[in-house]
């Protein structure tokens, strides 16, 4: 009884298949059994949320979070429930979105949580231009030779200077002469000195002509403006910041690319000293993104409240708009935010682009001089059809990127670099894009649509060879899970996968599988109904958090899963949704009408069941309830200083499929025979640690009969009063009708929880013709 739910025909189904599967849980090592209950963690919002964006920090072991977007704003939880402090010191406008739950996608890293607007297009900042010193110019006095003339011509005025035969001999006599013939002729000009470097620039900023010559055919002086032919000919004095253009020539192996001068003195006051040259930005040219269309941060901060803001992104420090391009998403919007092997990435339209090595803000190049294995890489996805890349998940030392018809996986061997990145395409599955893919392991599951239907296939690579392939564990419930699937969860210590869906908000389906090395022994699909909607479902270790809608409010409910889980004091779980204890209510005692009035933490419009748990007097005892007022539940009876449990009950619900005969094909395997009447007369259920079920058995044209087990057997040594056993057995009931006349269920519909572990049943069989 442990693999769930099957659509094909029942003659086709395994023994171990059902035709209905509702709140269970299906285990290899437990059997079937009811599934955990909710307790109830708090309130944390009132009204209703709409198309909100859930997402969770799992910081550590000790801190782990939620976050809701929605309504232009962000709110952020612990699990516990209590809300913590943001602050929105600028950036807030970046939440704003008609359907938050389509639109926003997060990561976090560490104390970041990056939150990306799917619909807001990068922009570079076209009002902040890189540094500019305006126009300026140096000339150096690069050598000293007898008998050599030098001169500088500056818009039209050519101051000489010149060495005879005799010495002095001296770079720096050169340039104090040619700088006393300037200044001595020219008006509105800057003229400085250092060493043997003149430095030349216009009072009003303005532009000027500036050459240089010597009678060494030019060898011995060289000048700097805008740009200049070789690095080698700039001198090591020069004005701080001063910038040019390396052209470069036939004998370069790069060219084109901008320097600045950095003076070694730190003094700032100082501008024009001995120092180096540093590549540098070109002036004047957009070079930082627009940082209100970027991701924003929601940053932990020390006194444990959260900040929402802008980033400081990386900006473009070296080369110009050709050499050092701006990254393939501006003008575009962002689909995806992904961390992978030290890299923060994007997905925009059809490429992949990850920041520098270790440098998450940084998408520029960090030289353009050459190619530097730690720059940012940018690499398309090339087919035949337009695949514009939606999610990214790492897989199997791969990030596997999927299109809505096509998947892909970014390579880069050994070390992932620029020179080595590539998108490789590797299958070609449809793919349902408004849930987001889960890793489970050595497996993605991702959902698929199937006209008013969905399904999941499971993503892996094929034992023994490189390739991959998409099953699809939904082809034997076609027609299960409904459309809209919206969210994927995994425990992957559990092995187990939710599934979210829009079309279906009071349900969790639920798909339990068990791999024995290559071989997988469970396949299960199951349901788990709830009283709310379900906004959204996230596994952390073994506890399933889940955000549900109900009519006053939204609330935080956590399920734990792992085996053989127990309530405090207690043998068992108590099967109780929005589960909470005395010590979350309101407790009064009114003498006059002997009666126990609780005051629940939230509202509820359904049935409500009041039990006494263990740790009390009398555990188990189902109080009856007299009166209910919004929150107030009134119980008849002093039960103030009992210890109970207050919740929503919820119903386990197993039908078995229609049986038949199957015998040894002779090509192998099984067939089912055909010939002949099955009058089933009896069904004998196997089951453990069990406190109640009943059998529901449905003929048709007749009435339902009940058959009831109730954990009390005669002889028993658990048969206490005053105490709950639970059971080791089995339970025999009658069915007697034809095998495909009747519908047989088991049910559980009380606190008390039901293991089941096999089942048999006995028939007459009636054959009116024989094999030959």
């Amino acid at each position: 009884m442990v693999n769930g739910v099957s659509q094909q025909p029942y003659a086709l189904r395994l023994s171990s298949q059902c035709e209905l599967q509702d709140n269970a849980y299906s285990s290899v090592v437990e059997g079937l059994r009811k599934r955990p209950a909710t307790s109830h963690v708090a309130k944390i919002l009132d009204g209703q949320m709409g198309n909100a964006y859930t997402h969770v920090i799992n910081r550590d072991m000790n801190e782990r979070y939620l976050v809701v977007l929605s309504d232009g704003d962000i709110k952020v939880f612990d699990l516990d429930g209590n809300e913590k402090t943001v602050n929105f010191p600028e950036g807030k406008e970046y939440l704003s979105a008609p359907d938050a739950s389509k639109q926003f996608r997060a990561i976090t890293i560490a104390d970041h949580t990056f939150v990306v607007n799917t619909q807001v297009k990068v922009e570079m900042d076209q009002a902040d231009l890189s540094p500019s010193r305006g126009v300026e110019g140096i000339v150096f006095i690069k050598q000293a030779s007898y008998d050599t003339t030098y001169s500088v011509t500056v818009d039209g005025y050519k101051a000489s200077a010149s060495i005879g035969s005799s010495p002095p001999c001296e770079t720096t006599k050169v340039a104090e002469d040619l700088k006393a013939d300037l200044e001595a002729n020219l008006t509105g000009f800057l003229i400085d000195m250092k060493q043997s470097t003149l430095w030349i620039r216009r009072e009003d900023g303005a532009d000027f002509n500036l050459e240089v010559e010597d009678s060494r055919s030019n060898s011995h002086t060289t000048m700097a403006k805008t740009r200049t032919q070789r690095f080698s000919e700039l001198p090591t004095v020069a004005p701080r910041d001063f910038t040019v253009e390396i052209v470069g020539d036939n004998t370069s192996n790069f060219d084109n690319y901008y320097v600045k001068f950095v003076p070694n003195n730190d003094d700032e006051t100082i501008q024009f000293d001995s120092g180096v040259w540093l590549e540098t930005v070109k002036p004047n040219i957009p070079w930082k993104f627009d940082a209100s269309t970027m991701p924003h941060a929601l940053v932990r901060e020390a006194d444990g409240t959260f900040t929402f803001k802008t980033v400081e992104w990386g900006q473009r420090e070296v080369g110009d708009e050709e050499s050092a391009q701006a990254p393939s998403f501006v003008g575009k919007s962002l689909n995806d935010i992904f961390f992978y092997r030290n890299r923060l990435g994007f997905l925009s339209d059809e490429n992949c682009v990850l920041s520098q090595a270790a440098e998450f803000f940084k998408f520029f190049p960090s030289t353009v001089t050459t190619l530097v294995d730690s720059d940012p890489i940018d690499v398309a996805a090339s087919h035949t059809k337009v695949s514009v890349l939606h999610h990214a998940i790492p897989f199997n030392e791969e990030l596997l990127l999927f299109s809505d018809q096509t998947q892909f996986t970014l390579d880069g061997g050994d070390v992932l670099s620029p020179t080595t990145a590539a998108i490789t395409n590797l299958t070609d599955f449809e793919a349902s894009l408004d849930a987001k893919p889960v890793g489970a392991g050595k497996n993605v599951f991702f959902a698929v649509n199937k006209g008013r239907y969905s399904g999941i296939r499971e993503y892996y690579i094929i034992d023994d060879t490189d390739a991959k392939d998409a099953a699809e564990i939904t082809g034997h419930v076609p027609q299960y899970i409904p459309g809209g699937v919206h969210k994927l969860s995994v425990a992957t210590n559990e092995d187990i996968l939710a599934v979210l869906s829009s079309d279906a908000p009071g349900s969790v389906y639920i798909y339990k599988y068990y791999w024995s090395g290559a071989e997988k022994m469970q396949s299960s699909w199951g349901r788990w109904t709830f009283s709310g909607s379900v906004l959204n479902a996230e596994f952390l270790d073994t506890s399933l958090f889940l955000v549900v809608q109900y009519p006053d409010g939204v609330y935080m409910e956590r399920m734990d899963v792992e085996p053989g889980h127990k309530d405090p004091d207690a043998p068992f779980e108590y099967h109780l949704d929005r589960k909470v204890t005395e010590a979350a209510c309101q407790v009064s005692y009114d003498e006059i009408s002997n009666s126990t009035t609780f005051v629940l933490p939230y509202s509820h419009d359904g049935d409500v069941t009041v039990v006494t748990r263990h740790g009390g007097s009398v555990p188990g005892k189902v109080l009856g309830i007299e009166a209910r007022d919004g929150n107030a539940i009134t119980v008849f009876g002093k039960w103030d200083t009992e210890k109970v449990f207050i919740g929503v009950p919820y119903t386990l619900r197993y039908r078995f499929s229609t049986q038949v005969i199957k015998e040894e094909a002779m090509g192998g395997g099984q067939s089912v025979v055909g010939a002949g009447r099955l009058q089933m007369r009896f069904w004998t259920v196997i089951f453990a640690d069990t406190g109640y079920f009943r059998a529901e058995v449905t003929p048709l044209y007749r009435e339902t009969q009940k058959y009831e087990f109730t954990g009390r057997v005669l002889g028993s040594g658990s048969n206490v009063i005053g105490e709950m056993p639970l059971e080791n057995g089995k339970h025999r009931f009658p069915v007697m009708s034809k095998n495909d006349q009747v519908q047989v269920d088991l049910v559980n519909d009380s606190f008390l929880p039901s293991k089941f572990l096999s089942a048999e049943w006995e028939a007459l069989y009636t054959i009116r013709s024989k094999r030959l």
